[in-house]
């Protein structure tokens, strides 16, 4: 157990599990979006392109899968459990496991944190305009990768650096700093845009507790569990609306 528990929260482990989000994500915008006026994105993922062209990163840099490449030869070099052991294809099916479960259990978790905090909160995840269910499954999956790349990894991993950089914090203080503030962006990320749902307190709640117990799983597990709990999480919202 102790030995899943490591590779299964490193870099490189978290790389290789994602992967076949980053396929199913990709496929399912190509497909779902097939004879559609405009393409519909995940929006974080629409957040990081822009953000790249508005650096000059344009045309094939902006790729995810050459950004892929890119992040999978750089944690292979820098990652000892990459360079130094076998793989260990058990792992996968492991990490699959504990983000169904994870999953599984993740709105009641967050929904008993409202009501314990503010009993007086009818608090719940409001569900944006209906886009097929095609198209709002391929959105759920990239949901899981980009959310958690930009919240997560770029948001919380940013400001948790800045804050022992730059503000001498204490590494606690500052992973809680980074956390509530990022959950706090990702929180109102989702009012923005044509496909923003309309804000309400009892939502916005719901989602900044559904980032802070995010932002727990990826500090303790990891980018790949944080990932696939997010993904699966929204894939059941769809399937079966919360």
């Amino acid at each position: 157990m102790s030995e899943y528990l490591r590779r299964s929260r490193s870099a490189w482990y978290s790389f290789l599990f994602v992967l076949p989000l980053l396929a199913l994500y990709h496929v399912g915008v190509v497909v779902t979006n097939l004879g559609q006026r405009g393409v519909v994105l995940n929006g974080a993922d629409a957040l990081l392109q822009a953000a790249l062209h508005a650096v000059g990163a344009g045309g094939w840099m902006t790729s995810a899968w050459f950004l892929a490449v890119v992040a999978g030869v750089w944690i292979y070099r820098a990652e000892p459990t990459a360079r130094k052991e076998r793989l260990a294809p058990r792992t996968f099916a492991l990490m699959l496991g504990e983000s169904v479960l994870y999953a599984i259990l993740f709105g009641g978790v967050v929904m008993g944190i409202v009501r314990a905090l503010m009993p007086w909160m009818n608090a719940g995840l409001q569900i944006g305009p209906s886009l097929g269910v095609g198209r709002s499954l391929s959105i759920s999956l990239g949901a899981g990768l980009y959310e958690e790349l930009v919240f997560r990894v770029i948001g919380m991993g940013g400001l948790y650096w800045l804050l022992q950089r730059c503000c001498h914090a204490q590494e606690t203080p500052a992973m809680l700093g980074a956390a509530v503030v990022s959950s706090l962006i990702f929180s109102l990320f989702h009012y923005l845009g044509p496909l923003g749902d309309t804000f309400r307190l009892s939502s916005f709640i719901f989602r900044f507790v559904a980032g802070m117990v995010l932002a727990g799983i990826y500090r303790w597990r990891g980018f790949g569990i944080a990932a696939g709990t997010h993904a699966l999480y929204d894939v059941f919202v769809v399937l079966r609306p919360f």
